[in-house]
């Protein structure tokens, strides 16, 4: 894939909902986000780290706050352009990529549209493979790289800059300055090159999400043998079906966190979600867990769903799919394993276990 086109948008799109492993935001925004700026600036290229040289500056993007203020105040050219100044200001050299720092549903869109409205090309990598809620969470800080420079940029141009202090401190410091921009603003961070992002990123990002796009859609409603070409296209596997019984949900730092209940010929399965879904469990039995990928789709439509968007009485689907490897090891784990987000349980990996059964 050398380009996203407006043709491969849905694609893309739908392709990262997976990697929202249940959150990721909207991606009707996204699609019509990325399709604007694709009829604005035509395909947008996608190009490998490699094909630069090694100490090439690239430009980290993502957006930052709530997804539903997003919805009311997309990020504007002048946004990408004011971060892109004051990245390559302090850098002293200019960027010649963009890079998306996560695979979620709108933040694959905003770092193309960023691309496009800088006349870069992208990456075709993010430092995540899934939908993380840190910016701190990422392939570059597991393997040590600093956080630091992070760089903020409002709506109406106002810039915040951060150059040093430990990660959780930075996290607090970015929160305290979103609602003095509206809730919403284009962030880069990290200091990272061509060189670094072959080394560290995970490779051939929205690529995936295209092809894995593409075989949702041919996802045949409601029958889970039709999730064939999906579950082969991202390496996962059907855990389990069942009917929401409740979901019980309430929102800190702007983020939903909850659990939602299915009923399932096999007894309850609870899921535990923080904006992205963490652990899915029955009777007691954690069957899947963050690091990996936890996703629901929609029985009679097929379309995977954002949880905060799931209604009682609705019939699903509990998918799992596996992460990079480098979650996996004790070290990936620490950082964003299930007691990273307060849960006292082991990791489970997606592929631990039988199937269980379907409704």
């Amino acid at each position: 894939m050398k380009h996203v086109a407006e043709a491969a948008i849905d694609d893309v799109v739908r392709g990262a909902v997976h990697f929202g492993s249940g959150g990721g935001g909207d991606p009707y925004l996204g699609q019509q986000l990325l399709t604007a700026a694709v009829r604005r600036h035509g395909p947008i290229p996608l190009v490998a780290a490699d094909e630069f040289a090694p100490d090439a500056l690239v430009l980290p993007v993502v957006s930052g706050g709530t997804p539903d203020a997003l919805i009311e105040k997309a990020h504007s050219a002048a946004e990408a352009e004011t971060l892109r100044s004051a990245v390559e200001a302090r850098a002293g050299r200019e960027c010649e990529a963009v890079l998306p720092i996560q695979l979620g549903s709108v933040n694959v869109a905003v770092a193309l549209v960023v691309a496009a409205e800088l006349g870069l090309p992208c990456l075709d990598l993010d430092l995540m493979r899934r939908t993380l809620p840190s910016i701190d969470m990422t392939l570059l800080r597991l393997a040590g790289h600093p956080v630091p420079p992070i760089t903020v940029v409002g709506g109406a141009g106002v810039v915040a800059e951060f150059s040093s202090g430990a990660d959780t401190v930075l996290g607090e410091l970015v929160r305290a300055v979103m609602p003095g921009l509206g809730l919403v603003a284009l962030i880069s961070a990290y200091r990272v090159t061509a060189g670094d992002c072959a080394r560290l990123g995970a490779v051939g990002s929205i690529g995936m999400c295209a092809r894995i796009g593409a075989a949702l859609a041919d996802v045949s409603p409601a029958h889970p043998n039709g999730y064939d070409s999906y579950l082969g296209a991202c390496g996962g596997r059907l855990v389990c079906s069942g009917t929401v019984a409740e979901i019980v949900q309430h929102s800190a730092d702007g983020w939903p966190r909850g659990v939602v209940s299915l009923q399932t010929s096999g007894g309850y399965a609870r899921i535990d979600f923080q904006n992205e879904n963490l652990i899915v469990s029955r009777e007691g039995t954690v069957l899947a867990s963050v690091p990996d990928l936890i996703s629901l789709a929609d029985a009679d439509t097929g379309a995977l769903v954002q949880t905060v968007d799931l209604d009682v009485g609705q019939d699903v689907h509990v998918i799992t799919g596996p992460v990079d490897e480098r979650w996996h090891t004790p070290g990936g784990l620490a950082m964003v394993g299930p007691r990273a987000f307060g849960y006292d349980v082991d990791p489970v990996r997606f592929d631990s276990r039988p199937a269980v059964g379907s409704r």
